[in-house]
């Protein structure tokens, strides 16, 4: 289980839930990484920042957190494996639309997106071509009643390797 918050809750965040004081960080796309994991509790934290890496660990630091390079992670990748290499990360948002069935939007990101940023992409992409009238961000919110599903390289390539196992 995967648990996201602000940069500025996450080491009271992974105290309290974890009870952990150790964070490791790395830098992805010019996003900071940050996370921490109890594996007894098989849950992640996980942070993003557009801090510099240096910024980061010295915020960190001062937080009381132990600073390390890295990221935790339920996917395995090989020994040398980029962080992500050249693979994206694919978003989907279903929503109420107005035909009988829900509308699905798909997109694809090259660093890992927030839920509001895909939200805020849809939201452009959809008054941009005239699919949407004239509301506002919050209003399409509430009358689309959107889930976001954001899959990572690492959920992509597991999904992958499941598929391999079967006949």
């Amino acid at each position: 289980m995967t648990l996201n918050v602000p940069f500025i809750h996450f080491a009271k965040t992974i105290e309290r839930v974890l009870g952990v004081r150790e964070a490791y960080v790395a830098e992805n796309g010019g996003i900071c990484i940050i996370t921490a994991a109890a594996s007894e509790k098989s849950v992640i934290v996980v942070s993003k920042s557009d801090l510099s890496l240096a910024s980061v660990r010295h915020k960190l630091h001062d937080q009381g957190l132990i600073v390390l390079e890295g990221g935790w992670s339920f996917a395995i990748e090989p020994i040398g494996a980029a962080a992500n290499g050249d693979a994206p990360y694919i978003s989907a948002v279903a929503y109420r639309s107005g035909e009988a069935t829900p509308g699905v939007w798909v997109d694809a990101y090259a660093v890992m997106p927030t839920q509001v940023q895909v939200l805020r992409t849809l939201y452009d992409e959809f008054r941009a071509t005239g699919e949407l009238p004239e509301v506002s961000f919050e209003e399409f919110i509430r009358l689309a009643e959107p889930n976001v599903v954001i899959v990572s390289p690492n959920e992509i390539q597991s999904f992958l390797e499941k598929k391999e196992d079967c006949p």
